[in-house]
């Protein structure tokens, strides 16, 4: 290659770097809010220690107030400043100058500030992921009780009927699942809400700085002890998308079955057309885009998640560029799996359910099978694996001779008997056909847990009671982070309005 050929690469390098530094700015632009906290806590934390005067307190805190106001954006960028933090610094330096605005950082590193931002920022979406997923499971008792005699088809192995169900019944076991959810997401929230702060670089500092007092102002419950710890711990960002990834994956679930029922060969339901895509060619079409985004933002939250992963796997203790990637990762997944509750929400809030169709199919898919093989022990003396052999045959009758489900009779039973066991079967009409009936099976099915209605109506209730005790748990840690808030707000403003005494 040639100078001149090789001349066409020049500054690429540079481009890739500079790239990568306006991606990490706009990344940070996410976190500002929590950034300005965070500095206004620092400052007020150094003037009651008497690291500052009160006169450079409250410049310093006047001046980042004035920066509130106008936005990150108004603290410019210079050349070689790869974040906002940077750049800011040196916005607060040419405002203040070197004496004053150069000891806004003291006794603090990016390494512990940045980690309290980010853990300040994760602790918001939890709380915002709570709320989220609240708002779906409300949807879920609503509809339950509006569908608590819906008759359906339970599935297993994807596709082959198994029991007689009711739709409420199916939107409790979704409900039951992201309730596990919510406690998850509580949990990554009191891991996460723990302060770095005082950690500065690795090792704390020589200022006679106070820690308990940033992470009050902050609203943390507490500290993370360790300096090092506190400077390179990321495991509050792989359990809070860990914790999305399950919700996501139970929406994923939950969404398979949509896309299956969505079928114009089953149709037991249709999505709303709000939430279907056209064909550019075929006219009749109600492409279920909103189901199809909801299992692919699930695969890539999985990928991301496992990206996470690996990018800290042999990582040692203290900070690097990797935990911003892996920050930077969560951040996405957070927003998708948010976004994916309040779209499931809308999905499940307008779905049409054809009941009619979905008791027709399960009348006719054979999913009544089980209560006949239990009738046959009941009424007929036989043990379960006797009944299930012989109803396994009558199956393969029906099938063979083309009879419907709720067509069998009492002649083909009496075949199936003499072929799978030998023996005569004699059972009452009315035996037959109340096993073959979904809503008796339904109905019969009304053990704690179970899918018939009166059970169902008792599970909703439950449910209420549930997810109010949850609610009240995520309302009251965002109550307390408001109020921290508030109070940082009113001391800096006094700070600011107070003349020196």
């Amino acid at each position: 290659m040639t100078e001149a050929e090789r001349s066409k690469y020049d500054g690429r390098d540079m481009v890739i770097l500079n790239r990568h530094t306006e991606d990490t700015i706009q990344e940070d632009k996410l976190s500002f809010p929590m950034q300005m906290e965070n500095h206004f806590a620092h400052v007020r934390m150094l003037w009651e220690q008497g690291i500052l005067t009160h006169k450079e307190a409250r410049a310093i805190s006047a001046a980042l107030r004035k920066l509130l106001a106008a936005g990150p954006d108004a603290t410019g960028r210079r050349p070689g400043l790869t974040d906002l933090f940077s750049n800011l610094e040196e916005w607060l330096i040419e405002e203040l100058g070197i004496e004053v605005g150069g000891k806004f950082h003291t006794g603090r590193s990016r390494n512990d500030m940045n980690l309290t931002i980010e853990r300040m920022y994760t602790r918001k979406t939890l709380l915002d992921m709570c709320e989220a997923v609240s708002f779906l499971m409300d949807t879920l008792l609503r509809k339950a009780e509006e569908h608590k005699n819906t008759i359906i088809p339970g599935y297993t192995h994807h596709s082959q009927h198994a029991q007689p169900v009711t739709l409420g019944h199916f939107y409790l076991s979704a409900f039951e699942n992201f309730a596990r959810d919510l406690e998850r997401l509580l949990a990554a929230y009191d891991h996460t809400n723990l302060s770095p702060m005082g950690g500065a670089a690795i090792a704390t500092t020589g200022f006679p700085i106070n820690r308990e007092r940033v992470a009050e102002l902050l609203g943390f419950d507490g500290l993370l002890l360790n300096s090092m710890n506190a400077t390179s711990s990321l495991d509050f960002a792989y359990e809070a998308a860990s914790a999305m990834c399950i919700f996501i994956q139970n929406v994923g679930r939950m969404a398979e079955s949509l896309l299956l029922w969505n079928m114009g060969e089953v149709g037991i339901s249709r999505l709303n057309l709000k939430y279907c895509s056209y064909s550019t060619i075929m006219p009749q079409k109600r492409n279920p885009v909103a189901l199809e985004t909801l299992r692919y933002s699930g695969e890539w939250s999985y990928g991301a998640l496992s990206t996470m992963f690996n990018t800290m796997k042999a990582y040692t203790p203290g900070n690097g560029r990797e935990p911003g990637f892996v920050v930077s990762l969560y951040y996405e997944i957070a927003q998708r799996v948010m976004d994916s509750a309040y779209l499931l929400e809308g999905i499940v809030r307008t779905l049409e359910v054809d009941r009619e169709r979905a008791l027709d199919m399960t009348r006719k898919g054979f999913s009544t099978m089980t209560e006949l093989a239990d009738e046959l022990v009941r009424s007929q003396g036989l043990s379960f694996a006797a009944a299930k052999k012989l109803v396994g045959r009558l199956v393969l009758l029906a099938h063979e001779e083309h009879i419907p489900c709720e067509a069998i009779g009492r002649d083909l039973l009496h075949r199936a008997g003499l072929e799978a066991l030998g023996v005569e079967v004699d059972m009452p009409e009315e035996l037959l056909r109340a096993a073959l009936d979904p809503v008796q099976n339904v109905e019969r099915r009304s053990l704690i847990g179970g899918p018939s209605p009166a059970r169902v109506a008792e599970m909703i209730q439950w449910g209420g009671g549930r997810l109010k005790e949850l609610d009240s748990q995520w309302k009251a840690r965002g109550d307390r982070l408001k109020r921290a808030s508030s109070r940082l707000e009113e001391l800096t403003d006094a700070l600011i309005r107070e003349e020196e005494s």
